[in-house]
């Protein structure tokens, strides 16, 4: 019998096991068992509150380009978050994330709705952890329904299209890409790819769904994404954050960014994930939802009862830096200030009512991500504790759970370890069991 389960992941498929930089393996040495109401209700939540962020993108689009400035979004990108997707959802494959207080209460506190990673440790590593410890995989059947999902993104990319149309061939392909040299993304955009291929049903599937780097791709003159051997894509799965690609230019100063996205604008490719998945993404999302479902008296509100209901139960109460003040919070509550452009906990800083700092910073030197003008202001939820095997010892810390979303539908459950309440890039991930 194998001494470490760790020793069963398939290198080619989870090449992040061991990290250059780290000394401790990335998974941790044991397993966390989940009963199944925790499950249950980590997906409930997920599904519906996916249906009112979708409600809440739609206002943005509605209400114009002064409540996308509140959520900072980069005014390079405005004029691409219009334009209707053909599965008509703001992200097709999105995470929430959802830290316990020490009561044992999930509370949402983000959606990754642009990039979201950890779908290999999901979709994949899950079960091979499961199935060493003999115990039953809360996402089970998750695999294929995330293959399904990735056929219907294929099938929408063009009406009627298929593998026979030709559409979808050597000149044509499906693309996915990602700068080569990031192994968790390349890990990541790979895995994805072959699960697209799994239920093309086609001879063809390596002619009409290909890898790229990022390095080796052109924009044409008239917006196409030019494949080193001349092929031109038709849609685009990119692992790299929409904020930060807009800003992209060429070694001489070219503006690449505003060229690949007007190419997306023409119509020249579909986009996986699309563009105004970027409005979720923005930390400053989550106040405007809060602020939607706390209307003034006598304003309709922008959500369904079910909906509204598991705002004020799940979420946090959220501001922008303008609404905020601390008497908004009980006296004994601290709170927490996000930058909107935060990634791996970068730049966030949690404060008590005096503005005095209660946790160390996040080291975020090598952390991509844009720079923010504003925060966020929320509720801050002093975690419940656990413990986890890791290769340094046994060690204290916090769990986040999260839930994988395909379209509007709850899919795999994910936990991340960290020793820090604010989770950076030392985190660790946690398989699950059901019990």
């Amino acid at each position: 019998m194998i001494a470490d389960w760790r020793d069963l992941l398939n290198r080619e498929i989870f090449p992040f096991v061991e990290y250059e930089g780290y000394e401790d393996k990335y998974p941790t040495k044991d397993i966390r068992m989940l009963d199944k109401e925790r499950a249950e209700e980590l997906r409930y939540v997920s599904g519906v509150l996916f249906g009112a962020f979708q409600r809440a993108v739609e206002v943005c689009q509605q209400c114009g380009e002064s409540f996308l400035a509140d959520l900072e979004i980069p005014p390079q990108l405005i004029p691409y978050l219009q334009k209707e997707n053909p599965l008509r959802l703001a992200s097709w494959l999105s995470r929430f994330d959802y830290v316990l207080d020490k009561q044992g209460n999930l509370h949402m506190v983000e959606i990754n709705a642009d990039t979201p990673c950890a779908v290999v440790e999901a979709y994949y590593g899950n079960m091979v952890a499961c199935n060493h410890f003999e115990v039953e995989d809360p996402n089970h059947g998750e695999y294929d329904k995330l293959c399904n999902w990735l056929n219907e993104i294929f099938l929408a990319s063009e009406p009627g299209v298929s593998i026979s149309t030709g559409r979808f061939h050597r000149r044509h392909p499906f693309l996915f890409s990602c700068f080569d040299d990031y192994p968790e993304d390349l890990a990541t955009t790979k895995f994805l790819m072959q699960a697209m291929k799994k239920n093309t049903m086609a001879v063809e599937a390596d002619d009409a769904i290909t890898f790229v780097s990022f390095y080796d791709l052109a924009v044409r003159n008239d917006g196409s994404i030019l494949l080193p051997d001349g092929r031109t894509a038709n849609a685009i799965y990119r692992l790299h954050p929409l904020e930060i690609l807009i800003e992209e230019t060429t070694p001489e100063g070219e503006s690449l960014g505003k060229d690949f996205m007007d190419g997306y604008l023409q119509g020249r490719y579909m986009m996986f994930n699309p563009p105004e998945s970027i409005i979720m993404q923005s930390k400053a999302f989550q106040a405007l939802v809060w602020a939607l479902d706390n209307q003034p008296v006598g304003m309709s509100s922008a959500f369904t009862e079910e909906e509204s209901a598991i705002i004020s139960r799940y979420m946090l109460p959220s501001y922008f830096a303008r609404d905020f003040s601390p008497e908004k919070i009980a006296a004994n509550a601290a709170w927490i200030r996000k930058p909107i452009w935060g990634r791996e906990g970068a730049g966030i800083e949690v404060l008590d009512r005096q503005g005095v700092k209660l946790v160390k910073d996040v080291d975020a030197d090598n952390i991509v991500r844009r720079d923010s003008k504003d925060d966020m202001y929320q509720l801050f939820v002093d975690q419940q504790e656990c413990e986890a095997d890791t290769d340094s010892g046994r060690l204290t810390g916090y769990q986040t759970l999260s839930c994988f979303m395909l379209g509007k539908t709850p899919s795999a459950l994910y936990a991340r370890f960290s020793p820090e309440q604010i989770a950076g890039t030392e985190a660790y991930w946690l398989p699950l069991g059901l019990q």
